[in-house]
């Protein structure tokens, strides 16, 4: 068939391998070509530093979650607090036991939303660093095909 189409003149050989930027040599394919063991390497170093990002982003996380953790007990006890002043102060005023400025009055109603704000705040922050670090730990064990809690390797989906 080859044949029969060059000789009815369908193709020419000479337009079918023209290169057009010239003669290639195949002493510059091999020196310019990356080899398979460079290709691994670099694809091992960049896996192993996208590991260490986010195991350093990871443990920022952790960092950020610890030192919320560390903080609820003084916000819980702040929160406690201002309700109490606001609570102890709306009573009086109720009962016309003393009498109460109202400047002062809505400051302590203020400082109760803002402790209250506060706590919420904290709290809203840990639940999503706890989201995010699962969500890391999760990619992680995804993309090594390792469960690190069992130390079990798990099979691929494509053997």
């Amino acid at each position: 068939m080859v044949e029969a189409s060059r000789r009815h003149g369908r193709w020419s050989w000479r337009r079918m391998h023209s290169v057009a930027a010239g003669p290639t040599c195949m002493s510059d394919v091999l020196t310019t070509a990356p080899s398979e063991t460079e290709l691994e390497e670099g694809g091992a170093r960049r896996l192993l530093a996208a590991v260490d990002e986010l195991s350093e982003h990871a443990s920022h996380l952790k960092r950020r979650r610890e030192q919320l953790t560390a903080s609820l007990p003084e916000l819980s006890q702040n929160r406690a607090d201002t309700y109490r002043l606001n609570s102890d102060a709306l009573t009086l005023g109720r009962t016309g036991a003393t009498y109460q400025d109202p400047q002062k009055m809505a400051q302590l109603g203020e400082a109760e939303v803002t402790a209250d704000d506060a706590m919420r705040g904290a709290q809203l922050e840990i639940r999503q660093l706890n989201k995010e670090i699962g969500e890391i730990k999760r990619s992680s064990d995804g993309a090594f095909g390792w469960d690190a809690g069992r130390r079990v390797r798990h099979p691929r989906a494509d053997q």
